[in-house]
């Protein structure tokens, strides 16, 4: 009797787990730039409009999710001159303007583990810097490059930042202290949208010849989907932004047919979604464990252990 009452907890246990964590589910955003909106799907593919030009949208480019669900959004006005914004959105698509850039473009942004935003920026003088936000929105510059980056930011573990410099064909890479380096010069063309696996492996999309190429730690590079020629017809069409899934999938937002790609760990492709108006940017909120998901997965393996003895 005692034996069939803990199978019956653990059953239900389970279940619990299971059906907590499932609804734990990411959510994709996606920036298009003419449209002046940001648009939200959930993992299934269902849309629905965050944010519009009435919600404080000026063109926007650059996406970044912080740790508490937030979606900070680049303003990027259009061009120079302009005032540039950084603005930040609740999960009710609520929004505040962030940072004030003044006639200075923020065009791409990213959080590191500690909260800190960073921004690739083009000042009024064509030049290009990464600011760094505290989470009150003080801004310190990280470094000064000469590089191109019109492309993404993207963290390695270590905290390091990658940028693409679409003018060098080239993979930039500063560290903590914002000392640059090149990390790698090979199969790129036009390089854009960056994203991380949780491998450390780098996915860049060459925007110039309608392909991805993924590259180990130590920048060794590998096909990994699309086409070796821009005139060969193919699902990758003119790729900016990239992001990856808490399920290892990766999304491609194609600028040219208007697009979001979906490819799963095993490099499968399928259209996630279509139709979008000028796709620029990905960002996918991969919410945090909450205190309930880790009650609940702390009885499961209480029961678990109960049930193997």
């Amino acid at each position: 009797m005692k034996r069939a009452v803990v199978n019956l907890v653990f059953a239900v246990l389970l279940s619990w787990c299971f059906n907590v964590y499932c609804g734990h589910a990411d959510t994709i955003y996606v920036s298009t730039f003419d449209g002046n909106t940001v648009l939200k799907f959930d993992s299934s593919g269902h849309e629905s409009t965050f944010a519009t030009a009435s919600s404080g949208l000026n063109y926007p480019e650059g996406l970044a999710v912080d740790g508490g669900g937030n979606l900070y959004v680049a303003n990027t006005g259009g061009g120079f001159p302009a005032n540039g914004t950084i603005e930040k959105f609740n999960s009710n698509g609520e929004g505040s303007v962030f940072a004030n850039l003044g006639p200075n473009l923020p065009l791409e942004l990213t959080f590191d583990s500690h909260g800190n935003l960073y921004a690739m920026v083009a000042n009024a003088n064509g030049l290009f810097e990464i600011d760094r936000f505290d989470s009150m929105g003080n801004m310190s510059v990280f470094a000064s490059t000469n590089c191109y980056c019109f492309g993404a930011l993207a963290l390695d573990s270590s905290g390091n930042l990658y940028t693409s410099d679409s003018s060098y064909n080239t993979i930039l890479k500063f560290a903590t202290n914002g000392v640059e380096s090149v990390f790698t010069t090979s199969d790129l063309n036009n390089p854009g949208g960056l994203a991380f696996d949780g491998s450390g492996n780098l996915y860049v999309a060459n925007y110039g010849i309608n392909n991805i190429y993924k590259f180990d730690p130590s920048g060794n590079g590998s096909f990994f989907a699309g086409t070796h020629t821009p005139l060969t017809n193919s699902g990758v069409s003119f790729p900016i932004g990239l992001a990856f899934d808490s399920r290892g999938n990766l999304y491609v937002g194609n600028h040219g047919d208007s697009d979001i790609l979906e490819f799963n760990p095993s490099g499968v492709e399928s259209v996630f979604a279509s139709g979008l108006y000028n796709a620029v940017d990905l960002a996918i909120e991969v919410p945090e464990p909450s205190s309930l998901l880790l009650l609940v997965l702390s009885l499961c393996a209480l029961a678990f252990s109960h049930h193997r003895r």
